[in-house]
């Protein structure tokens, strides 16, 4: 991942949600190497799962399994201009990419602007597909499919149709 986006890469909570409804956390770690997330998000994270999401187990398991690694908080406090225009997980993703030279990983439009205003490389969940598809991770049909959930059972809002929409050479 190093190549395209810096490590480490930093997980919010959508990407996290995504990934666990197809059963692909295992995907993220293989593609990302060491993903991390920060106390707020893993926070989310189990609160949706405590709240009826059972999908989210997979991803609670690969926190307590290092499979995710969960960071430290950032150093000092997430500033109050970054509290104004993000809600706590991406505040904190936001930050602890930027104190480490990061990626940021977020389908958040707010979290996404913000990042580019700051520099910091962004990569979102059909980022990661493409990823997948270009090493071998997996393949175009199980991309499609899982955008597919995403949008039908998760409410996910994506601007393409299938991922060879984003591909080099393909329309």
């Amino acid at each position: 991942m190093g190549d395209r986006y810096p490590l480490p890469v930093f997980l919010d909570a959508t990407v996290v949600s995504n990934f666990a409804s197809t059963d692909a956390i295992g995907f993220l770690v293989a593609v990302l190497g060491s993903p991390l997330v920060v106390p707020a998000v893993r926070e989310e994270i189990e609160r949706g799962q405590n709240l009826g999401h059972e999908y989210l187990a997979s991803a609670v398991e690969a926190f307590d399994d290092e499979g995710i690694g969960v960071a430290d908080p950032p150093d000092g406090s997430v500033e109050r201009g970054l509290r104004n225009r993000l809600d706590a997980g991406e505040a904190e993703t936001l930050r602890a990419a930027a104190e480490r030279g990061g990626t940021i990983a977020t389908d958040d439009l707010a979290a996404r602007r913000l990042a580019g205003e700051l520099s910091i490389p962004v990569v979102g969940s059909i980022g990661l597909l493409v990823v997948g598809v270009e090493r071998g991770e997996i393949t175009r049909e199980t991309a499609d499919a899982w955008l597919e959930t995403w949008r039908e059972e998760r409410g996910y809002y994506a601007p393409v149709e299938r991922i060879g929409d984003v591909l080099d050479g393909d329309g």
